[in-house]
């Protein structure tokens, strides 16, 4: 028994959620102006004004993004967020059921 209440509270991180926090930091540090150029090919293959403003909207952002000074640690930041803000969350809704239980 105490083995199992020992599981029960014991934060569980997933794999799958650690490789989505990965890829998401990765893709923020390396890839967002290479967005920009796909929205760019887009825009001249298909000739659609939205797309347009998706190349502009992350141009700037590829830009303005890959010179703040703070860039790596908001990748780092993003990546943990991912991974441990899901496990918090369900912890704490398992102590309130548990909680409700009691009572």
């Amino acid at each position: 028994m105490a083995a199992d209440g020992l599981q029960r509270d014991a934060i569980m991180f997933s794999v799958k959620r650690l490789v989505i926090a990965l890829l998401a930091a990765l893709y923020l540090y390396y890839l967002l102006p290479a967005t920009a150029v796909a929205f760019y090919e887009l825009y001249h293959l298909t000739e659609i004004g939205a797309i347009y403003w998706g190349y502009s909207g992350f141009k700037a952002a590829g830009y303005y993004f890959g010179t703040w000074e703070y860039r790596l640690h908001t990748c780092i930041g993003l990546a943990i967020a991912i991974v441990v803000l899901p496990a918090v969350i369900h912890k704490i809704r398992n102590i309130r059921e548990r909680k409700h239980e009691s009572t």
